[in-house]
């Protein structure tokens, strides 16, 4: 832990060397400055960030001590300000406190009392200052206990970085707060997968993992516009031995704290620190192909991690990835030889899908409809899809163990899915009504065009049959003609027989005027037929 940082007001040298003897016998305060008068301290507290408690004496002037008081704390309100008096009064406590101090020390008081008064301020100060940070850096805060999530591939070119990545997008955009952490501090590649550049990575919170602060992620991690934040593995794997066992969990300690959830992409390598985050992550996955090699290599992970101490194999949980029918390993024979707890759903084997988002650097370009329902299925299962509440309140250890929480989850899901679903389906019937009613009307009025088409051509085929028996009985031509057609098509005024002659020829022609589908409209239309007339002898 880093030392507290602490400054001191004093009027005089005797006081002076009195505190720095006493604090000088206290392994965890550093005094940073000591001033003789309020104004230098109000000038230097701009110089000292990280500044943790301030132990003003009562005598330092010119400036009246609580006063004083008062603009730091208006100025500072993450800064602890001690009152040191001679004489400890109650109506004095009183006031130092109404001023914004954290207490009152005698400026006799022993090493303990000195001790446990400015460690206890110096922690009420680093808690409001993480807490403002992150507020300032929009940035989630203490004071729940989000998830760890672990990948591992059983072998190498399994796809655990890929798995990652897609599970951080959706729980990003299910409105979770997500950190995605490359453990694979050798070979990690998340940034050919996201095509970033980024010139910080888990190296730099190594020296200071006692005491990472949300300034320090905010300049550490990379804020991806998909949601996720990243943590990347260090650009040349040498220095990833950096990253020892201890800072490993100081680090992911501190991401716990300030995300909903921590996804850790620990690669096929075993080491200190993908063994803290498989020891704390609430979910291991290790990730296995359909394949007797893969199968033997997980089972000696899980092996290993036993004779570790690091995870117990009933809390190991596995994912099968590049499923086929065509394989010979099905899921349940795989299950049958791992003899570990298996996620339901599987990731199928679509190669050429991934190409494109792993070429171009960017996970959106998948949109292989298999791989994404896969991808959902499983941040189902895992629990990602939950509000941040839930999750927090009741991180589940281990999936499998909770298949009935997860198939619950699932049916509420599918219900809440079906109610959406429903309510969407009658506010697109309701538009799609009037859409269906105009081609009802269209597909009647061609129906009615037929109807005209036919009757004209009927009635000038009786007509001239009519006119070559009786030339010269015009009303038997049209009683005849009218005979085989229909109402509303032999009305006067819509049925027209007229005799014509063309090229010496004698024709009977019928014009009917094209009924309207919608009642009260006259028809813009009409449809001709002729027959010719060949005479009886």
């Amino acid at each position: 832990m880093n030392a507290y940082q602490v400054m001191i007001g004093v009027p005089s040298d005797d006081l002076e060397n009195a505190l720095l003897a006493r604090l000088a016998e206290i392994s965890d305060i550093e005094v940073v400055s000591v001033y003789r008068s309020s104004h230098d301290i109000t000038d230097a507290l701009t110089h000292f960030p990280s500044l943790d408690v301030v132990l003003i004496h009562e005598d330092l002037g010119p400036l009246p001590v609580l006063d004083l008081i008062r603009d730091i704390s208006r100025n500072r309100p993450q800064l602890a300000v001690i009152l040191v008096s001679d004489e400890m009064s109650p109506d004095l406590f009183t006031s130092a406190v109404e001023a914004g101090a954290r207490g009152l020390l005698h400026s006799d008081a022993t090493i303990e009392e000195l001790e446990t008064r400015v460690s206890s301020a110096a922690e009420w100060s680093r808690t409001l200052r993480r807490h403002l940070e992150a507020a300032s850096l929009d940035l989630p805060i203490g004071g729940r206990r989000g998830r760890i999530i672990s990948l591992t591939g059983a072998k190498g070119g399994v796809g655990t970085t890929t798995t990652a990545i897609h599970l951080a997008r959706i729980a990003a955009r299910n409105g979770q707060a997500v950190c995605l952490v490359d453990l694979d501090l050798q070979s990690g590649d998340i940034p050919g997968y996201y095509d970033l550049k980024h010139r910080r990575s888990i190296v730099d919170l190594v020296d200071a993992a006692d005491d990472i602060s949300a300034a320090m992620l905010a300049e550490t991690v990379y804020v991806h516009p998909d949601g996720p934040h990243i943590l990347l593995a260090p650009v040349h794997g040498e220095n990833g031995e950096d990253v020892t066992a201890h800072a490993a969990r100081q680090i992911l300690g501190a991401l716990r704290s300030r995300y909903d959830m921590v996804i850790v992409d620990c690669g096929s390598a075993v080491d200190d620190a993908t063994a803290v985050a498989v020891e704390l992550s609430d979910t291991a996955l290790i990730l296995i192909t359909p394949d007797l090699p893969a199968l033997r290599a997980a089972q000696r992970l899980i092996a290993m991690w036993e004779r570790l101490q690091v995870r117990d194999p009933k809390n190991v949980t596995s994912l099968l990835v590049r499923h086929s029918r065509k394989n010979e390993i099905q899921p349940e024979f795989a299950r049958k030889l791992l003899r570990a707890p298996m996620l339901r759903t599987v990731i199928p084997a679509a190669y050429r899908a991934l190409e494109e988002a792993s070429n171009t650097g960017d996970p959106s370009r998948l949109t292989d409809e298999s791989l994404l329902k896969a991808f959902g299925k499983i941040a189902r299962e895992l629990g990602l899809l939950e509000s941040a509440e839930e999750s927090a309140a009741e991180p589940p250890t281990g999936v499998t163990s909770t298949a009935d929480a997860a198939e619950a989850m699932l049916a509420r899901s599918r219900q809440f899915h079906g109610r959406s679903d429903t309510g969407a389906s009658m506010v697109e019937f309701a538009a799609l009504i009037p859409l269906l009613g105009l081609a009802f009307l269209l597909t009647w009025q061609l129906v009615l065009i037929g109807l005209t088409g036919m009757y004209a051509a009927h009635a000038a085929n009786e007509g001239a049959r009519q006119a070559a028996i009786t030339p010269d009985d015009p009303e038997l031509i049209l009683e005849e003609a009218t005979r085989r057609v229909r109402s509303p098509w032999d009305e006067e005024g819509t049925f027209h027989l007229e005799r014509i002659t063309v090229e010496g020829r004698e024709y009977v022609e019928v014009t009917i005027a094209m009924p309207m589908v919608l009642p009260g409209l006259d028809s813009p239309w009409e449809i001709s037929s002729r027959s010719m007339v060949f005479p009886e002898r």
